[in-house]
């Protein structure tokens, strides 16, 4: 499952600050084609489908918040790159086999 190729991304890029740093700095479409270059597979529905799922248990489940614009975990992407804020502030708060489920 592709998915699964954007879960190993975030954890990847994420063991790597200059990685994330220079991944951070990209836009959707240039991440996408430097990604697949560097032997990930997966597209920006699929990341996004990883992304929802994921936002959705830090907030609901994790945070016990309703998932709405007041959410704590919202205030963590302000002024923040939104890889940054998805490796940092989301990803990092799930187990391996989380990730993937």
């Amino acid at each position: 499952m592709a998915e699964t190729e954007f879960v190993r991304f975030l954890r990847e890029v994420g063991a790597s600050p200059p990685r994330l740093d220079d991944y951070a700095a990209m836009s959707l479409p240039r991440l996408l084609f430097h990604a697949r270059n560097q032997g990930y597979d997966f597209t920006a529905e699929e990341a996004a489908r990883v992304i929802g799922r994921l936002e959705v248990a830090a907030v609901t489940v994790q945070d016990g918040e309703p998932f709405d614009g007041g959410s704590t975990l919202w205030r963590a992407m302000w002024g923040s790159r939104y890889l940054d804020y998805l490796v940092k502030d989301v990803a990092s708060r799930f187990t391996d086999e989380e990730l993937v489920s």
